[in-house]
């Protein structure tokens, strides 16, 4: 491992998620932090600059800022002077000298600011200088962030780490990472994709300390991302007249919205599928519903084929108690099922009930993030009776764990929030063992194998046809469980990991349904899950 020499360039005033990085520079093993660069801010690249911002948008701003605050607040204001106060300081002005940093023999340099990277100070490192930027430089390409993302009813925002160094006439993309559009608040919409973005610097700090020949691998997979992109993202803020119709839009749609609400509600329900004539299962409009009681919904299906009888797990959450609960029935292959029996009930939210079969005995994993931990489970009865065999990982909010074994490896899936304003849907992990009952889970090198809000979080049982191995997972865009995928995984090794979506699958063959977010089979029988308007009077 090779202990990485960091400069930062930094304001005199940072945010808190500026800061954060900040702070996790400081107390990483892989990096130390030996010189801080300041540079003065430019007011044609000042994200908030109020000479440019239309008078409409100040006052959006206003009304979102006083209805909505996220927390934790990524643009809380810090003075960057009270982190690095020990550093020693170099200040870039007209005509300064870049020779003089070739003295600290920089591996790195961040550019923590929105200001423009003078390229010359690419020549006094190993590997460049590092900078953010906070939107899709094709679709997007231009700030304040957060707001075009709105206006363009994109799906998703976007959050790419670059880099210059010598000899470069554009950035080449590092990493980048999704997360979901929120179409209501432009301040929750801003700070989302900051937090998400905070962590793309340490990571890849520290896959180029300890595995350089996969960071260099990495580099060369992402070099054609933005690669004619220049380094300056131009300050266009929306015009008085677009801001207008947008909000106004906003604005009527949400009230109705709330009237609509009085007369539906939405209910997670199941669909299955008797694919007895080999069709595409992949096309949920053949399904057929199981809609739950009113009171209650029924999300996150698993079959398991036993003895002749399948057998249906689920997550059950009756609205009134507000926590779900595991519980399980049989099913016939016509559809036909018995009423459900709870399983499994904790002080705190259970959901996704992944069941599986190792060695003789029956084991359930279930989504314990309320609890900070991943619980494995062993049926001394099954189907209705389970007793915790061992927590496999502890202080962790971890979601949707699924286990695939292969030869004599257990490859273990979940998606991992690491920090409060992160979100649970946007970053797969990826850990190995050659024991189920592991004290400690080898992390993969590349973890998050999957940074990314359309793919990351499992949906189902991962599962081989035609001798490929294929992964659901969620498209969590839009909103949470908008939509499935099905990816063939084509690399799991210890270094390694690629796939590659070959069915994407929208909620799109009714309009009563806007979500639907897992998958699972048991031979011939196919089920999963939709979200469903439903009246509340009849």
């Amino acid at each position: 491992m090779k202990k990485l020499r960091i400069a930062l360039i930094t304001n005199v005033h940072s945010f808190a998620w500026q800061k954060t990085i900040i702070d996790e520079l400081i107390s990483s093993p892989f990096s130390e932090i030996v010189l801080n660069i300041n540079v003065k801010a430019d007011d044609n690249t000042n994200r908030n600059s109020n000479k440019k911002i239309p008078f409409l948008l100040k006052i959006f701003f206003k009304i979102d800022s006083k209805f909505f605050n996220p927390t934790p607040n990524a643009l809380k204001e810090t003075i960057t002077s009270d982190l690095l106060r020990d550093m020693p300081l170099f200040k870039i002005t007209q005509g300064c000298n870049f020779g003089e940093l070739e003295d600290y023999d920089l591996d790195v340099i961040i550019n923590l600011t929105d200001n423009s990277t003078p390229t010359d100070l690419a020549d006094v490192t190993k590997y460049g200088v590092w900078f953010l930027n906070h939107c899709n430089l094709e679709t997007i390409n231009k700030r304040p962030y957060g707001i075009w993302e709105m206006l363009n009813k994109e799906p998703e925002m976007t959050s790419v780490l670059r880099y210059i160094n010598t000899g470069m006439q554009f950035p080449k993309t590092i990493d980048q990472t999704f997360s979901c559009t929120d179409r209501l608040s432009y301040k929750r919409n801003l700070n989302d994709i900051l937090w998400q973005s905070h962590s793309l610097v340490k990571r890849n700090l520290k896959l180029l300390s300890t595995y350089i020949e996969l960071f260099d691998k990495k580099l060369n997979s992402n070099a054609s991302i933005y690669s004619d992109k220049p380094i300056t993202i131009p300050f266009l803020p929306p015009s008085n007249i677009e801001i207008l119709g947008f909000g106004t839009s906003l604005y009527l749609k949400k009230a109705f919205q709330v009237i609509k609400s009085k007369f539906q509600f939405d209910q997670w329900a199941l669909i299955f599928f008797n694919n007895k004539n080999n069709e595409n299962p992949y096309d949920l409009k053949k399904y057929t519903k199981i809609l739950p009681p009113k009171d209650r919904f029924w999300a996150d299906p698993f079959l398991i084929k036993h003895n002749d009888i399948t057998y249906l797990f689920i997550e059950e959450l009756i609205y009134k108690n507000k926590l779900g609960h595991l519980a399980v029935m049989e099913i016939d292959d016509e559809g036909n099922y018995t009423k459900p029996q709870t399983i499994l009930v904790k002080d705190y939210h259970l959901s996704y009930p992944f069941v599986f079969q190792d060695n003789g005995n029956f084991y359930m994993i279930p989504e314990t993030s309320g609890n900070n931990d991943i619980q494995l489970y062993k049926a001394t009865n099954f189907p209705l009776k389970w007793e915790l065999e061992k927590v496999i990982m502890k202080d962790v909010v971890a979601v949707d764990t699924t286990i695939y074994k292969e030869d004599d490896t257990y490859w273990m899936f979940t998606n991992i929030k690491k920090h409060k304003g992160e979100s649970k849907h946007v970053e797969l992990n990826l850990f190995s063992s050659n024991s189920l009952f592991a004290d400690e889970w080898v992390p993969h090198p590349l973890n998050p194998i999957v940074s990314d809000i359309k793919t990351a979080r499992p949906a189902g049982k991962l599962f081989k046809a035609k001798n490929k191995l294929y992964r659901p997972s969620q498209n969590c865009s839009n909103h949470y469980g908008y939509g499935l995928n099905i990816s063939e995984i084509t690399t799991l090794s210890n270094n390694d990991f690629k796939e590659t979506i070959i069915a994407a699958i929208k909620p799109d063959w009714s309009k009563s349904i806007n979500c639907t977010h897992s998958f699972n089979s048991a031979e011939q029988l196919y089920i999963s899950d939709i979200k469903i308007k439903r009246n509340r009077f009849f």
